[in-house]
Formats: C-alpha cells, structure tokens, sequence
C-alpha cells in the first residue's frame, strides 16, 4: 500500500482561499454595520493615503499575472500529468482570488482600532 499527497495541496490552498474570502466578508459586514451605526472609519496615516490607493491594483494584477503563468505553466510543462492535479491548479486560484478579495475587503472597509 503506498500514500500519495495527490490533491493535497489543492484542498489546503483551497481551504486557505475560502478561509480569506470568509474573512474578507466578516470584515465588509463588520465595517458596514458600524457605517450604519454612525461609527466613522479611523483617518489614514497620511504617509498611507497614496499607497492604500495604489497598492491594491498593482497586487491585483500581479496575482493575476501569478494566475495565468501557474495556468500556462501547469499545461505547457506537465499537460496536466505531472506532479500536480487540476484539483491543486483550481485551490492555488481558490487562495489567489481569496488572498484579492481580502487584501481589497481591507483596504476599503477599515475598522476603528479596539486595541487601547
């Protein structure tokens, strides 16, 4: 009997995409029930304004830039029967699209600072 790791990767990066869109979603509801509580976001530090505007987009499309070279990659080299699965290219897009949607979700909708 021998063990294979087949698929493994796939469902852990998988599982970790879900957990940051998951997260992503908590943090959008969060900000916004505090919105309609009349809360207001804490202010930028003003050495952050330009950067919490820039920065987003440029990491955007550097995942997916990361997205269809890992694609392109996985089919030109392996054509899918090398070391990794289809099953491991969907949960590396999974965490890609997961690690987006969060990294968006938390530039957009600040929460008030609770540690004092």
């Amino acid at each position: 009997m021998s063990f294979a790791i087949t698929n493994w990767a796939g469902a852990v990066l998988g599982a970790i995409g879900l957990w940051l869109l998951y997260s992503a979603w908590s943090r959008r509801s969060r900000a916004l029930a505090r919105q309609a509580a009349g809360e207001e976001p804490p202010p930028l530090h003003p050495s952050l304004e330009l950067v919490g505007g820039i920065v987003p987009p440029i990491v955007l499309v550097g995942l997916a830039i990361l997205g269809a070279e890992t694609t392109l990659s996985f089919f030109v080299l392996e054509g899918g029967r090398g070391l990794f699965s289809i099953f491991d290219l969907i949960g590396f897009w999974v965490l890609l699209l997961g690690y987006g949607v969060w990294m968006v979700c938390k530039s957009k909708y600040r929460l008030p600072d609770t540690k004092r």
